[in-house]
């Protein structure tokens, strides 16, 4: 039995990304706390730890592992910012154009198309 599948889309001949990628990234951004993530990265362009604290009403040491889950498979990126006019550097993350696709082609497009198909099977169904 083969490890390789068909995730049903041709990739390009040069794609750097593999199926498992594009499946891992879904992964990850279906998580939760990482899907609130990209939701106030996308509402707002970009944030710091301590800023998303403050909009996601959670503590500044919950976000460190889902934050880098996202930035592992390209969902988000951060710049570091040394001249915040205090002894940190701050880390401010915005989402990716992957991490935009994901979220909104992706994430709230499939909702919105697997909500639709639930009230036409919940109609047909209840008859």
């Amino acid at each position: 039995m083969s490890d390789k599948f068909d995730i049903g889309t041709d990739l390009p001949e040069d794609s750097i990304l593999t199926p498992e990628d594009y499946l891992k990234m879904y992964e990850v951004a279906s998580k939760p706390k990482q899907y609130r993530i990209m939701e106030a990265l996308a509402e707002n362009n970009e944030l710091s730890t301590s800023e998303l604290s403050m909009v996601l009403g959670e503590e500044n040491n919950t976000l460190h592992y889902p934050l880098r889950t996202l930035k592992e498979v390209g969902l988000i990126k951060n710049r570091r910012d040394p001249t915040t006019g205090t002894e940190e550097t701050y880390s401010y993350y915005e989402l990716t154009d992957m991490g935009w696709t994901v979220l909104t082609e992706g994430i709230h497009e499939g909702i919105r198309i697997l909500a639709r198909e639930e009230s036409a099977l919940e109609e047909m169904y209840s008859k």
